[in-house]
């Protein structure tokens, strides 16, 4: 359970943003909330459960795996805090001077590209369009082949072949592997080592699997660094592709950023723009230098 000074670190870090926060609200419409839908009250105004939509939108980094009733409160409170202060910053009529203007100005400006992006990218980057993405970069993976393969550890050449001699009388592998095998590993699995592909068990095993046809053992012991291995071949498959659940996030993220840049790099070219600071390309992450 978090300490009481972790929720009051979060509630400063709600706290941190509240300009911004402040800001973005005030560039939406106003619509009229129904008495289910109102979260508190400062001085008479109402905040509702659309602000509180926003807050938990923009805070959501900062909140992290917080349970939604305290979630629900912190935000609540810091929605508070902040119709307060603004509340005191208007009497003190800051909202005539030029910094703020300047700040909502940027703020206006930044919004509207959050929305306009948003708008245009779903366009585009569609459930279809992440399929047909996924389909195209699964087609180009190459085909890695994959064994699923059993093995009994043995510690002697002995014990090794005495192992064999049982399998040739028709002991199941598995059990002889759960009975025997010195593998604590493997051992309740009945040997079990899964699909693994060349390179990802001891050099032994791959070169012994590679003579086997699925359903066969290898008739003599296997020495390595570990032992005497006996090693039962299952089956073989080509490595599939990442389950497209799985990596569909990822995918939308890549193509959404892309169709930003794209977006973006074509409204730039067709505006007229004047930089009027020297191109200098950012160094990269972990020169060295006190960033």
């Amino acid at each position: 359970m978090p300490s009481t000074n972790s929720f009051r670190q979060q509630k400063s870090k709600l706290r941190f943003g509240a300009t911004m926060l402040v800001l973005s609200l005030s560039l939406w419409p106003i619509a009229q909330a129904t008495a289910a839908d109102i979260v508190g009250r400062v001085d008479g105004q109402e905040i509702s459960a659309d602000d509180l939509a926003i807050a938990e939108q923009m805070y959501a980094q900062q909140l992290g795996q917080m349970p939604e009733d305290a979630k629900r409160s912190m935000l609540v409170d810091a929605l508070i805090d902040l119709r307060v202060v603004a509340n005191a910053a208007r009497k003190a009529n800051i909202a005539e001077q030029d910094a703020y203007k300047r700040q909502l100005a940027f703020f206006e400006a930044q919004t509207l590209r959050s929305l306009f992006l948003e708008q245009r990218v779903s366009k585009t980057v569609t459930d279809a369009a992440v399929r047909a993405a996924y389909d195209e970069q699964a087609a180009k993976i190459p085909p890695v082949l994959e064994r699923r393969l059993r093995h009994i550890l043995l510690r002697s050449e002995k014990d090794a072949l005495d192992v064999i001699k049982s399998l040739k009388d028709g002991k199941a592998f598995s059990d002889v592997a759960r009975e025997r095998s010195s593998d604590e590993v493997s051992k309740a699995k009945g040997g079990d080592l899964g699909f693994v592909a060349e390179g990802e068990v001891v050099p032994e095993i791959d070169v012994a699997a590679a003579k086997l046809k699925p359903g066969e053992f290898t008739q003599t012991p296997v020495a390595s660094a570990f032992g005497y291995h006996v090693v039962l071949l299952e089956e073989t498959r080509n490595r599939p592709a990442p389950a497209f659940e799985a990596v569909a996030p990822q995918i939308r993220q890549a193509l959404e950023a892309r169709e930003e840049r794209r977006i973006v790099s074509e409204l730039r070219a067709a505006a007229k723009v004047e930089k009027l600071v020297p191109d200098v390309t950012p160094p990269k992450a972990g020169d060295g230098d006190d960033h």
